[in-house]
């Protein structure tokens, strides 16, 4: 494990925020500034500017961050790389996802992934993209797969697929070309913030000159799909998401001008830090799932 001043910093460098990095490693924010002021004394320079609207890594607080936040990944994976060798097995296979991919892409994928290797545990997490990102970011989760978002400089992002997002709506509103005053006094109905598809969504939503009198907020994808079916509005939803929908007719693609929006699904994972030999096995299995399903 790291030292506790190391990793006070590196929570710091991940969260840009002393309180933020205090809620993670589950202690105080003056231990947390005094365990970093007393690393700044230790290397004789500052690391991190502190402001009431947050912090920021110093020039020489950056370039300790990319090594830090590498040892902590490096010292994770290598936990993890024990166990395995100790057990005689693949180990544990750490994964997040965001609500998309994990619920229409990965279960049969890690269905698969079990019966090839039925010793290896899954501990699989389910979030927003934004979510799923954080716990790769604070190695809660070794790898993870999430649609849209930019990734931070400590981590790789690596494209398996291009996803489209549609407009939906109950069946009365199909068939025809609609205008985009016809919408404005239908609710919205969104995932929670923190959602890549809402973040897309939004810009989509401006560009189209689609303007929201009415929105509502769900927990999940599902929950989404199930309230527009029955008539409370429309949503904007991944083609992956809506096979079932679209094949029984109680959801429709609405046909709107300038409505286009796409964005890549990707994996997520530790830069230039050697995955665990179960991570890697099912990366292996979702790289080539994908480019199988592009082809």
């Amino acid at each position: 494990m790291l030292d506790a001043r190391l990793r006070a910093f590196a929570a710091v460098a991940r969260r840009g925020s002393f309180s933020r990095a205090a809620d993670e490693l589950f202690i105080s924010q003056p231990a947390v500034s005094k365990h970093v002021a007393a690393l700044e004394t230790e290397l004789g320079t500052q690391l991190v500017e502190r402001r009431r609207s947050g912090s920021s890594l110093t020039t020489a607080g950056e370039i300790l961050a990319d090594y830090v936040l590498r040892a902590e990944a490096l010292l994770a994976n290598g936990r993890r790389a024990v166990e395995a060798g100790r057990d005689g097995h693949l180990g544990t296979l750490s994964l997040a996802a965001s609500g998309i991919p994990g619920t229409y892409l990965l279960p049969p994928l890690l269905a698969r992934f079990h019966e090839e290797h039925p010793a290896a545990a899954i501990d699989f997490q389910l979030s927003t993209s934004g979510g799923a990102l954080e716990l790769v970011r604070a190695h809660r989760a070794e790898l993870g797969v999430i649609g849209g978002l930019v990734v931070p400089p400590e981590l790789e992002s690596e494209t398996l697929v291009e996803d489209e997002i549609v407009l939906v709506g109950p069946p009365f509103l199909g068939g025809r070309r609609l205008k985009p005053r016809e919408l404005t006094d239908l609710t919205w109905v969104y995932r929670e913030e923190g959602s890549a598809t809402r973040a897309a969504v939004e810009v989509a939503r401006w560009e189209a000159g689609l303007h929201v009198s009415r929105s509502l907020e769900l927990p999940s994808w599902e929950a989404v799909k199930l309230a527009v079916a029955r008539g409370a509005g429309i949503a904007a939803v991944s083609r992956l998401a809506l096979e079932l929908e679209l094949q029984v007719g109680s959801l429709v693609v609405l046909d709107l001008p300038r409505w286009r929006v796409g964005r890549m699904i990707s994996a997520v994972y530790a830069r230039d830090v050697p995955l665990g030999v179960a991570a890697e096995r099912f990366l292996e299995l979702l790289r080539a799932e994908m480019t199988a399903a592009s082809g």
